[in-house]
């Protein structure tokens, strides 16, 4: 129901002396002399008083009680804001708390002996971390002549653990109401669905938010 305004809950003073002598008529009152301005002078303030003090409209209270006493549906904890991407033809999501940025692709310094889920060594800001093959962890299906003008690089953290993983697209952060996520596809639950959380719709695609505690121990466990 929508709130009524204050305007008629109380009556105004039919005797507006402000409007008609005061600073908002002519200023023609010989009060101002002494007072300077209406908003000083008693007459004023006891109109607003009349104006506060008058009886509310039958059901106002009980509405505004109603309203003010009304649990929020959306509880703390039960919306996340998610960084979309797409891997191959994958569309996925990561928790903002564990971006740390995304930047565009640079040279990869392979390590010796290493191939496989790991890509190489990037250079973030003067920093070198491990850049993982995100898609074959997670078991996607890698698009090889994917535009390379739409490819990132992301750098991902969680307390002190830090990886780079590339991405053949990153679109933008989105809010997420977690208890709303379904449950994944069966094709996409047979792939990586034990390191998704669930899936939400974003336009005509289904958007898979990966649960990062498990991404980040996965990773710990399946590279180092």
């Amino acid at each position: 129901m929508t709130p009524r305004p204050l305007a008629t809950v109380a009556v105004v003073p039919p005797d507006q002396c402000w409007n008609r002598i005061g600073v908002r008529g002519d200023r023609s009152c010989p009060e101002l002399l002494k007072v300077t301005h209406c908003n000083n002078c008693p007459v004023f303030a006891t109109a607003g008083r009349r104006f506060l003090d008058a009886p509310s409209p039958a059901g106002y209270l009980a509405e505004w009680t109603t309203r003010l006493s009304a649990r929020d549906e959306t509880r703390e904890g039960d919306e996340s804001s998610v960084l979309v991407f797409r891997l191959g033809d994958e569309w996925l999501a990561l928790p903002v708390t564990v971006l740390v940025e995304v930047t565009r692709p640079r040279l990869l310094h392979r390590i010796p002996h290493r191939a496989g889920l790991l890509a190489g060594m990037a250079n973030i800001r003067g920093e070198l971390h491990l850049c993982v093959r995100l898609d074959m962890v997670l078991g996607v299906t890698a698009q090889p002549d994917s535009d390379p003008d739409l490819r990132r690089l992301v750098v991902i953290r969680r307390e002190t653990e830090v990886w780079v993983f590339a991405a053949d697209e990153v679109d933008q952060v989105h809010r997420v109401l977690i208890p709303d996520l379904t449950s994944a596809a069966p094709t996409l639950a047979r792939s990586h669905g034990r390191l998704t959380r669930g899936v939400f719709p974003h336009g005509n695609r289904a958007v898979g938010v990966l649960d990062d505690l498990r991404l980040f121990q996965t990773l710990r466990e399946r590279l180092r």
